[in-house]
């Protein structure tokens, strides 16, 4: 009798860990992209990432609120990217036709790496850029709980990694691309999106039953804040210093220009 009390205490506690909503929403990137992977779609794909994403969300907002449900898209944004990149270097050859925005993204990186001119030189435009996206991905994660946010964050994950494994397999350096491929910038913007979605979720959670703590849905707004700020400053300070390392350690190939 006290050995499945302890059971039952011990099933609870971990239940109440945020930890294991993180290992859940890992879990749930790797199975989701798995799945949107085979397929076949390039619109299927962040559907049904999106779908395995939400639901980690779903589950750990109902326990714990809106952190446990952040930490369950961090989950998830982890898992897919560790599994996508893996299964992007097996087959190179079928990204561009099942990852939107693949390759226009990964041909915009490649003509920075090779003309050493990044966002710095146009800062206004980079803001702007910046603020419209943010606008956009903020109105999405209202209007849906943020399961709209989830499946715009799969799309951006998708070509990013798409990118980060095609640049890997063209490294010299190898270590200098595992370091920097992934920007410092573009992952404080992850981190920064995946607080502010959940945080954005809270009216309509409120609405079908599920209300957070204000004070952690603030806190989450104000780390977010700083993480947009911070990731746009990243960026105009960090993008020519680690395009040009960047540039050194992979073989970039002739330019599709070229004559």
């Amino acid at each position: 009798m006290q050995a499945c009390e302890n059971e039952r205490v011990l099933g609870f506690r971990l239940f109440e860990n945020p930890l294991y909503f993180a290992v859940v929403g890992t879990l749930c990137g790797a199975l989701g992209f798995r799945l949107g992977w085979r397929s076949g779609s390039r619109f299927a794909l962040p559907l049904l990432q999106g779908l395995f994403g939400f639901f980690a969300f779903a589950i750990a907002w109902r326990v714990g609120g809106a952190i446990f449900g952040a930490l369950a898209v961090g989950g998830w944004a982890f898992g897919t990217t560790f599994y996508s990149i893996h299964l992007f270097k097996k087959e190179r050859d079928r990204i561009d036709e099942r990852v939107l925005r693949a390759r226009a993204y990964r041909e915009s990186m490649l003509a920075w790496l090779r003309g050493g001119r990044g966002p710095e030189s146009q800062p206004l435009i980079t803001a702007r850029t910046h603020l419209i996206e943010l606008v956009f991905y903020l109105a999405a994660a209202t209007l849906s709980a943020n399961l709209l946010s989830i499946v715009m964050g799969a799309i951006l994950l998708d070509y990013m990694n798409a990118y980060v494994a095609v640049l890997s397999l063209s490294a010299r350096r190898k270590w200098t691309v595992r370091l920097l491929a992934w920007n410092s910038w573009s992952v404080v913007r992850v981190g920064a999106y995946i607080m502010l979605g959940s945080a954005c979720a809270a009216p309509l959670a409120a609405w079908f039953g599920y209300p957070a703590s204000l004070t952690r849905v603030r806190w989450l707004l104000y780390m977010g804040g700083i993480g947009v700020v911070l990731d746009l400053v990243l960026k105009l300070l960090l993008s020519r210093s680690c395009g040009r390392l960047l540039a050194g350690a992979v073989e970039l190939g002739p330019s599709p220009d070229a004559t």
